[in-house]
């Protein structure tokens, strides 16, 4: 009678889960690819650090999510452990799987979990230039077009092994970011430094998206958290807390595929900062977070992607002449303490741009919205974006939907401030953008810009 009653019971489970399967909303997979270097190349990130990297502290790596509506609606998000997402990548991979795959551009998502303890992407005639050397560039060359590959590569794998799954969405707490914007007492230097401060804005959230079979097993967590993944800084290629994170997360679930999506933390460090032990711990904090949020109550989501991707134009504030510029580019160096060489250099850089008729006048950023039916909006945000527009976007947007604003998506063009960092001024503000050479800026950046990206964002979502 007991064996009976197992074989009922376990016909019942195996119906059950046939049923599940074949009723399911959803079908996803994950796949990733090693992008670490394996020919010498300089280190990305710190200015300060211009070496090549010591070697392989930890793999760097590409992961790819591939979610199918019951439409055959798709939609795949790749994440990288890497400084940036350049535009020129994610053309070259949007082409590619919309050649190969059909993947519409509005379907194709990078985001990047800004590690400095990668590789240098150079794209450009101009960045070349500046190196004066060819074999490095050669290397960046090599470099890029095997980081296309592979992204190419994962995409068709995560399409090609779709299979029927709930996707469920939760949120935990995570506590070691804190603002790095420190107001200066001082009256010389910066009105913002970069230092610790307990009193700025955070976004302590921890968003994740559980990804299961009808079994139960976990084909893949993706979670984000709005934080500098800046708390290595050391000669060798590393994933930082992100990567930390991951691995913690992958040990606990074996068999599943984490992926970390960097959130709205252009003004945001973890703290304590500068050794691998700290950066484990922060790793670990995440990870823990993430298995939280596993544990509380999840939200189904149900119903069909819709999605959206768009470009909203970012003006400057004024440039300065050609006369201006040869004036000041006339200073003898080392006699103006106020005239930096990053400066000078960033001067020299807009005089040919101007010359050559190619300075921009403004910049078209990218902006990607999915809606996962009426459970949850996932909000994409170019460029290294303060952590004012993630606490505003959910404020203006909250509804029955949950929603996920993240940054560092699809171009990361430069520091994207809020208004208010913008008019307060340092390093996210100004500071920052002369060092950007793919764009290279004009100016700084106008303060219309927050109000014309989540005019965007809400435009799209109409």
């Amino acid at each position: 009678m007991k064996r009976l009653l197992l074989q009922t019971y376990l016909l019942w489970a195996a119906c059950g889960g046939l049923m599940a399967a074949e009723n399911a909303v959803w079908k996803a997979a994950a796949a990733k690819a090693t992008i670490t270097p394996t020919e010498p190349m300089y280190l990305s990130g710190f200015a300060n650090r211009v070496v090549i990297a010591e070697g392989t502290a930890m793999d760097l790596n590409a992961k790819a999510l591939a979610i199918e509506d019951a439409k055959g609606g798709r939609f795949v998000m790749v994440t990288l452990d890497l400084v940036e997402v350049a535009k020129q990548t994610r053309d070259a991979v949007a082409a590619n799987v919309k050649a190969q795959f059909n993947l519409p551009n509005e379907s194709l998502l990078l985001n990047c979990s800004h590690t400095h303890c990668g590789p240098e992407l150079r794209f450009t005639e101009a960045e070349f230039a500046e190196m004066n050397d060819p074999v490095r560039k050669a290397r960046c060359l090599r470099y890029n077009a095997m980081l296309v590959e592979k992204i190419t590569h994962i995409i068709g794998e995560a399409l090609s092994k779709l299979e029927p799954v709930t996707l469920s969405y939760s949120h935990a707490r995570c506590g070691f970011a804190m603002s790095r914007r420190l107001k200066n007492d001082k009256p010389e230097g910066e009105p913002y430094v970069n230092s610790p401060n307990p009193d700025g804005l955070v976004d302590h959230d921890v968003p994740v998206l559980g990804v299961e079979r009808a079994d139960k097993s976990l084909v893949a967590i993706l979670f984000g958290y709005a934080c500098h993944n800046t708390t290595m800084n050391i000669k060798q290629w590393h994933g930082d807390y992100a990567g930390h994170a991951q691995r913690f997360i992958e040990a606990a679930h074996p068999n599943t595929i984490a992926l970390f999506m960097m959130g709205c933390g252009g003004d945001q460090n973890g703290y304590p900062r500068f050794n691998d032990l700290l950066s484990s711990r922060h790793g670990q904090s995440l990870a823990s977070a993430v298995d939280a949020a596993l544990q509380a109550k999840t939200r189904a989501l149900t119903g069909s992607l819709r999605m959206a991707y768009d470009t909203v134009r970012l003006d400057y504030q004024p440039t300065p002449s050609l006369g201006d510029l040869e004036k000041r580019l006339a200073i003898p160096k080392g006699t103006d303490p106020s005239y930096s060489i990053f400066m000078r250099d960033w001067d020299q850089r807009r005089l040919t741009a101007m010359k050559q008729g190619t300075l921009l006048n403004h910049y078209d950023c990218p902006i990607q919205v999915v809606r996962f039916g009426n459970d949850m909006t996932f909000v994409a945000l170019s460029g290294e974006t303060c952590v004012d527009y993630s606490l505003r976007l959910k404020r203006e947007l909250a509804g029955d939907a949950a929603i996920w604003v993240a940054g560092y998506c699809n171009d990361v063009l430069a520091y994207i401030p809020s208004k208010r960092v913008l008019l307060e001024g340092g390093y996210e503000a100004k500071t920052s953008i002369i060092y950007w050479s793919n764009p290279l800026h004009p100016s700084w950046l106008a303060d219309t810009l927050e109000e014309r990206i989540t005019g965007k964002v809400r435009e799209m979502l109409k």
